[in-house]
């Protein structure tokens, strides 16, 4: 079953030490780069040929109040990080390159290479909107509009949810769409989801979203915005974060995951479904008990789709098919 995950922290994985994961890193000069074909994360080249991974979404994640705290602009972190990514795939050009668009995937499947996707979690690196048209150019796909702080752009759902986007978000929304570039709204307080969607001519996407009537996380997304979503035609890519899949919860169990997959294809049906990890998002909690550790055990999540009830034709397009249409409608 081929695959494509719509969201993993592997490249700050690579550029913090893991066993230290500590921001200063980033700044000091002391980042220790690891491996991106082989190492002990949730994802490496290997685990994708594993995985049968068809694409891989990799996002720059950019802290942005530590970016003031040393002196750094959030643009020149993206600047620093982008070319790290851009370096690591350099490193392995017959195994992987950067794709923009639908085309560059299917000739990439060709020659047997997988294909990397450069996205951007937290979208406060721009300040002005001209910037954006710089970010397409570099091959930029989707930007998470905001990470865990309020900003000039909206307010996250870990701070309000009934305050959206800001003026400078609305503008920005409709050039990222206007440019093609996906706007991901997985960390946006509901309000500025809604707002999002009030002014969206294209699909949207939650990249790592679940369901709150599920697990009451303030980062996953109530029935009506899952609606929403599904009826505009975006995309909601379900997650294995432990406390995102049920409350007070350390482990990793497929039939939680297909809990939230069940529960959003009965509220809005399956073009909506897809798949957004989050790995090397998180830490694994001490004496947990998972199933699924890497990428590599997501095909086991597959075959237990279709015990559960879904069809092949459905589980294909919650794996990788629903992610291609919107990538054919925004990226091209």
């Amino acid at each position: 079953m081929k695959l494509i995950d719509l969201h993993a922290d592997t490249l700050t994985a690579l550029y913090y030490d893991p066993a230290i994961n500590g921001v200063a890193q980033e700044f000091t000069g002391q980042s220790t780069f690891h491996r991106l074909d082989k190492n002990t994360l949730h994802i490496d080249l290997e685990k994708l040929r594993q995985a049968d991974s068809l694409a891989q979404f990799f996002v720059l994640w950019l802290n942005y109040k530590k970016c003031e705290e040393h002196g750094i602009t959030a643009w020149q972190l993206f600047t620093k990080q982008y070319n790290e990514l851009i370096n690591q795939l350099n490193k392995h050009p017959e195994q992987i390159s950067l794709v923009t668009n639908l085309a560059e995937i299917e000739e990439n499947q060709k020659q047997n290479k997988l294909s990397a996707f450069a996205c951007v979690e937290e979208g406060a690196f721009i300040t002005e909107i001209s910037q954006l048209r710089n970010v397409k150019k570099m091959g930029i796909s989707y930007i998470t509009l905001v990470w865990n702080y309020e900003t000039h752009i909206g307010v996250p759902s870990a701070i309000d949810q009934t305050r959206g986007l800001k003026q400078f978000g609305f503008d920005m929304v409709e050039e990222m769409q206007k440019t093609g570039i996906m706007a991901d709204v997985s960390h946006l307080s509901d309000q500025g989801v809604a707002d999002v969607l009030s002014i969206s001519k294209k699909p949207i996407i939650a990249s790592h979203s679940n369901a709150r009537v599920l697990c009451s996380h303030t980062r996953n997304l109530p029935d009506n915005l899952i609606k929403e979503i599904a009826t505009q035609g975006g995309i909601i890519g379900v997650n294995c974060v432990p406390h995102f899949l049920k409350d007070n919860n350390i482990d990793i169990k497929y039939d939680y995951l297909i809990q939230h997959l069940q529960h959003i294809y009965q509220l809005a049906g399956i073009d909506c479904l897809a798949i957004g990890n989050d790995f090397d998002g998180f830490k694994i909690k001490p004496n947990s008990t998972n199933e699924i550790n890497t990428i590599v055990d997501l095909p086991i999540l597959a075959d237990k789709l279709i015990q559960s009830g879904f069809n092949q034709t459905q589980v294909e397009q919650i794996f990788y098919k629903n992610s291609l249409r919107v990538i054919k409608e925004i990226l091209g």
